[in-house]
């Protein structure tokens, strides 16, 4: 189900696609546990999960949108879902089973004002993470040797992180 208002800005079936063309080289989805920060619909997680993703966090302030798609997919058991603010959920969730985590896919709004501090945290995960962002974000430079690849896709842009 997608978002009834533009409050969530679902990314596009086009970006998605290529997004997970890009990733299916990187990564066998194949029992992974991953993390969708910034959540909205779930859309990306869900379809880690669709790739064979063991388990999925998803992490939002506003989760109902998501909950209702988990439900109607019947995904309950492959899907934890938290509504928290997603700076505080990394400072406060540090439980054994995130160090399991490969793959943290991270769509903030395009107005975002703390990235590097989000990136700071995610780096700690010792994980892939993919950031989409707008053409006006810029890496900080402790972290653009981390980056492996980028993509723009329409208004779209990806910058995968290797931070293992």
């Amino acid at each position: 189900m997608s978002p009834a208002s533009d409050k969530v800005r679902p990314t596009s079936d086009r970006a998605k696609e290529t997004l997970f063309n890009i990733l299916s080289n990187d990564i066998n989805f194949e029992g992974i546990f991953c993390l969708d920060l910034f959540c909205g619909s779930g859309a990306l997680g869900l379809e880690c999960i669709s790739r064979g993703a063991e388990m999925c966090y998803f992490v939002d302030d506003d989760v109902k949108l998501v909950k209702s798609n988990i439900a109607t997919l019947n995904l309950e058991n492959k899907c934890r879902v938290f509504e928290a603010n997603a700076l505080q959920f990394l400072d406060n969730q540090k439980p054994a089973e995130f160090s399991k985590i490969i793959l943290v896919l991270c769509d903030p709004p395009y107005d975002y004002k703390h990235y590097q501090e989000l990136l700071v945290k995610l780096s700690e995960l010792k994980c892939i993470v993919v950031l989409e962002h707008s053409e006006s974000f810029i890496s900080p430079e402790k972290f653009s040797e981390k980056i492996y690849n980028s993509r723009k896709i329409g208004t779209v842009n990806f910058s995968f992180f290797n931070f293992n």
